[in-house]
């Protein structure tokens, strides 16, 4: 690696808009969940999309996901 090269982690990051790379790379890991892991990110994405302010904890038992607290927050002012 030269020094004009970006580092490797600059690389690897978030791609811009309609690069295409990141977008491929995405969809092939999503294509390739099973079923269950599929029903898994579709119920946190449904908890983010409703709250406002809170926090989301997934609970992992043998590197599986087997709970999901959702706390939310009420702002007042």
């Amino acid at each position: 690696m030269s020094a004009a090269d970006p580092p490797e982690r600059a690389r690897s990051g978030p791609q811009p808009a309609g690069s295409g790379r990141s977008e491929d790379t995405t969809i092939a890991r999503l294509a390739s969940l099973s079923s269950e892991e599929r029903q898994i990110l579709l119920k946190v994405s449904e908890i983010l999309e409703r709250l406002q302010f809170g926090t989301v904890l997934l609970v992992v038992q043998d590197g599986k996901v087997v709970q999901i607290e959702m706390a939310e927050k009420f702002r007042l002012r």
